[in-house]
């Protein structure tokens, strides 16, 4: 079962080179006509540099990129427009930080991402390899304007560093030119945070709108049932951990439940997953001279990522991986050792014996993978596998336990 899942592991990623992430949307051409059809669009930390596009779901897709287009969006989702801006090059990264300011532009032509279009002001946003900027367009204005943060170092403190605010003072003139100023915003200013919402709420202000909620929920829970099979082993100097022991895999039932957490909440590739499962099983590995077995019931918290190499409307394939947490309530061990005298050949069993029991801990951390489906958005199919953990914590040897799992969770909400 192990090798047949880290197969599938392996053999998944063919799944999110062969697809595409059309959705219905449309690109705004040079000569502003407006082309109806569906985009290709990715999860992807930086703004686009170009957008594929096709105007059947059969037809052949064309790529557009910053010379072929004004524009392009995605219904109900995102818009990006063309803009020729400045493009400040000052770093964020703390640890690249120096004490002189960084005032360094270029200009060139790129996809502003919309945030807000108002009355008075748009609001958008551009993210590269460097940092997030964000810009504003004041009506009646041609160009965009880059509300500008520097970060530096202070001369002669390591480690301390200073922002010059320079985007608070931009918006407190835009404020004053549109007849928004009061002393409470001036004051509220001196504390904005370089933040989309906190930005956002000032633009809001000034447009006299609010950005309309997105439709797309930012979570969902799920509750879901499985069988897990687990198996222990030993490593050190142990009897049991020797070439005749052996472990068959135990199985035990397990229910789950947790939330979901999206990246993106429109595409829904990548989300940040909190689990919790309880799960029971039997234990018990054997060798000619010693067997050993107990039951144990557990609580395992699981925060994972998952993400979705296929990630098409009705059928999705994953994979995802964390860090579990593992809280277990140990019964009935068992210890049975088999020895023959050598002279008469009489075989004595002895059980239970102090020294052949284990001290079991009641913690232990496991590194959980798993791979899966889902079905029509609400049934999802998984199988994962828990790479061996210590559940002893002895000096010259270990039991390790190591666990598969088939589950099914049902996910709940609106997708």
């Amino acid at each position: 079962m192990k090798r047949f899942l880290a197969g599938l592991i392996l053999t998944l990623p063919m799944f999110g080179f062969a697809q595409s992430n059309f959705h219905k949307g449309y690109v705004l051409t040079n000569s502003k006509d407006t082309l109806k059809g569906y985009l290709d669009y990715r999860e992807d930390k930086n703004n686009p540099v170009a957008i594929v596009f096709k105007q059947e779901a059969n037809a052949s897709p064309k790529t557009y990129t910053l010379k072929d287009c004004a524009g392009f969006g995605i219904d109900e989702i995102v818009s990006y427009q063309r803009h020729v801006v400045n493009i400040s090059l000052g770093t964020d990264d703390m640890t690249k930080l120096t004490e002189i300011v960084d005032t360094g532009s270029k200009r060139e032509p790129v996809f502003l991402q919309v945030i807000q279009e108002g009355q008075q002001l748009s609001f958008f946003n551009y993210e590269d390899q460097v940092k997030r900027r964000y810009y504003i367009l004041d009506k009646g204005e041609q160009e965009p304007q880059e509300l500008i943060r520097q970060l530096y170092m202070k001369a002669g403190e390591s480690g301390v560093v200073l922002t010059n605010a320079k985007y608070a003072r931009q918006l407190m003139a835009v404020l004053r030119k549109h007849g928004k100023y009061t002393e409470r915003l001036e004051s509220r200013l001196g504390r904005l945070n370089y933040t989309r919402e906190d930005l956002l709420k000032i633009v809001e202000l000034i447009n006299g709108q609010q950005l309309e909620k997105s439709k797309f929920p930012k979570t969902r829970f799920f509750a879901g049932a499985g069988i897990n099979a687990g198996s222990i082993g030993f490593s050190g100097a142990h009897v049991l951990a020797g070439p005749d022991a052996g472990s068959k895999l135990s199985f035990g039932p397990t229910i789950a439940t947790g939330i979901d957490f999206f990246a993106n909440p429109a595409i829904r590739r990548l989300l940040f997953r909190v689990e919790l499962a309880v799960m029971t099983g039997k234990n018990k590995i054997s060798s000619p001279a010693v067997s050993l077995s107990f039951d144990q019931a557990g609580v395992l918290i699981n925060p994972q990522v998952i993400y979705h190499l296929y990630n098409a409307a009705d059928f999705k394939v994953f994979i995802g991986g964390g860090v579990g947490f593992n809280f277990s309530r140990y019964s009935n061990q068992k210890s049975t050792r088999y020895s023959k005298n050598f002279y008469t050949g009489v075989e004595t069993v002895k059980t239970n014996d102090p020294n052949d029991l284990l001290d079991l801990e009641t913690f232990y951390a496991s590194f959980p993978v798993s791979a899966g489906v889902v079905l029509n958005k609400k049934i999802e199919l998984s199988i994962g596998y828990s790479m061996p953990a210590a559940i002893t914590n002895y000096a010259l040897f270990n039991a390790d336990k190591q666990q598969f799992r088939l589950g099914v969770n049902y996910l709940f909400g609106k997708h």
